[in-house]
């Protein structure tokens, strides 16, 4: 019997590709990994996956996929579970703490006002701005309203004529029923945001007052009422 050459090619392209894939995706995982760096007794140095057990008590290096060290262990008393953990809650942190970041709030709030009415200034164009947007809103929530009304009037009058609504019709107020709900979760979003708007100048011209106004002098002589 003879062998057809294209039948007999076709699995081994097949076992070729399964294998380059696999020798893919162990390449690919491998530089994801972390590499290990650690010294034996000899002072020689070896690389790799992770350190062996009999030399979990030489401290070593975790070098990433660039080849730079991103940690040096030391302590090797310490787990490496316990390392991590507390590598990720150190991640977690805020990059400054709470009361630094009110000071330099508190510095910038003073250097970009010069007085209260500023403040109320700067509220009245944001204010002023999402009104307008409100307004374009509004309008394409009533332009839709009334579309729809016209529509389903037109529709009556086809049911009244004993003709039947289309489907074109029906898809077509439907359609006008979803941009109308869509406008509608745009001015309730909008009113949300105003809210959110006057409360922020509210706590920063509350803040500005606490800040610019001068303390009560509370240690004055009494006034002689003789």
């Amino acid at each position: 019997m003879e062998y057809s050459p294209i039948t007999t090619a076709r699995p081994r392209a097949t076992i070729l590709a399964v294998i380059i894939a696999g020798v893919l995706c162990i390449f690919a995982s491998s530089l994801k990994a972390d590499t290990y760096r650690w010294k034996d007794k000899d002072g020689n140095t070896h690389y790799g996956a992770a350190v062996p057990a009999e030399y979990a008590d030489q401290p070593y290096d975790i070098i990433n996929n660039a080849g730079v060290v991103i940690e040096h262990v030391e302590d090797t008393s310490v787990p490496m579970e316990v390392r991590a953990e507390k590598k990720i809650k150190k991640k977690r942190e805020p990059l400054i703490s709470e009361k630094t970041r009110q000071q330099q709030s508190d510095k910038l709030l003073v250097i970009r006002y010069s007085d209260e009415a500023e403040i109320l200034k700067a509220q009245e164009l944001e204010l002023a701005q999402l009104g307008y947007d409100k307004k374009v809103i509004n309008q394409s929530y009533e332009n839709t309203a009334a579309s729809i009304r016209a529509q389903i009037a037109e529709a009556a009058n086809q049911q009244r004529a004993g003709l039947p609504i289309t489907a074109e019709k029906q898809q077509e107020i439907d359609h006008l029923y979803l941009r109308q709900i869509k406008d509608d979760k745009k001015r309730t979003a909008m009113s949300s945001r105003e809210s959110r708007i006057r409360e922020r100048y509210q706590e920063e011209i509350e803040r500005y007052r606490y800040l610019t106004g001068e303390p009560e002098d509370t240690d004055q002589a009494p006034v002689d009422q003789g």
